[in-house]
């Protein structure tokens, strides 16, 4: 891949910075991708909406605030994240609800509500952090610097038993779309398994947040796109959503390196250039059909 004789031409520091910073940083991309981009696609065959995604619903956010106090108490942080990102997760399900499909309006304005509670109090947190306030703040803004193969593998170790589960209830996840009522006229368990995929999913999130900060709109830009060239069908669109999911981010990282000879732009503020706008196209979509 890199030639024959390359490695040989390089040096000793050239060398480490390609094996301990760049293929860590290209490993914890993709693995930051396929686990944002497939769980988007899972919250929004849950609430039926094509709105729904982890940024979007404030599950980041719980994420976030959890792994910014495990930080501050010096704990292990993806713990922490995840009891995060749970209880958004319910506050979610309280607030916007997941019978039927979930309108628009009020899956926004949880979402929305969560999303500020959260970051207020981590900005608290972060007004009393003295000296880490710096990193949790640079951290919160999404970034790959912090990759490492130990980080690489722990998230790794996680993610993909938790995506062959979801790959495994494709199908179920297909009756999902069609209706609570014809899933359950189907044989499917719709609480259990919404219970499960809820718990999957947290902990998928709260496990890249914890090492990643918060990216956005991954999990919203890529599920649609490919519904729109594959269709609805999970058995098919999942897979791609992840492979997509996973050259989105890389290609993003990417960005935020190259942009700037002097400094490093962080990955959130890049994936949100990209998907604010499509979000808003969503939004203007979305007024349009209910206007007919």
């Amino acid at each position: 891949l890199l030639g024959e004789g390359y490695i040989e031409t390089l040096d000793e520091g050239q060398l480490n910075i390609i094996f301990q910073l760049r293929i860590p940083r290209i490993l914890m991309a993709l693995l930051t991708g396929i686990n944002l981009a497939v769980t988007g696609a899972i919250y929004q065959a849950l609430f039926k909406n094509d709105m729904a995604d982890p940024f979007m619903l404030g599950i980041s956010s719980g994420a976030s605030l959890g792994a910014g106090i495990g930080f501050m108490l010096g704990g292990f942080s993806p713990i922490y994240a995840f009891v995060g990102a749970l209880i958004a997760n319910i506050l979610v399900t309280s607030l916007a609800g997941t019978k039927g499909k979930t309108p628009t309006v009020r899956l926004l304005l949880s979402g929305l509500a969560i999303n500020y509670f959260f970051s207020a109090v981590l900005s608290l947190l972060r007004t009393y952090s003295d000296n880490k306030n710096l990193t949790l703040f640079a951290w919160g803004m999404g970034s790959l610097s912090g990759a490492s193969y130990s980080r690489v593998f722990l998230l790794g170790f996680i993610t993909f038993p938790i995506l062959s589960c979801f790959f495994f209830y494709r199908k179920e996840l297909n009756l999902l779309l069609m209706g609570e009522d014809a899933a359950k006229a189907m044989g499917v368990d719709v609480g259990k398994l919404r219970r499960l995929f809820l718990v999957l999913s947290s902990l998928l999130v709260a496990t890249t947040v914890c090492f990643t900060g918060t990216i956005g709109f991954v999990g919203l830009i890529i599920p649609h796109m490919v519904r729109l060239v594959f269709g609805a069908n999970y058995q098919r669109t999942l897979p791609i959503t992840g492979l997509l999911g996973m050259i989105f981010v890389l290609c993003c990282d990417n960005l935020s390196r190259a942009l700037l000879s002097s400094s490093e732009i962080p990955l959130g503020i890049i994936t949100s250039l990209f998907g604010a706008p499509y979000f808003m196209y969503l939004i203007y979509k979305e007024r349009k059909r209910s206007s007919l």
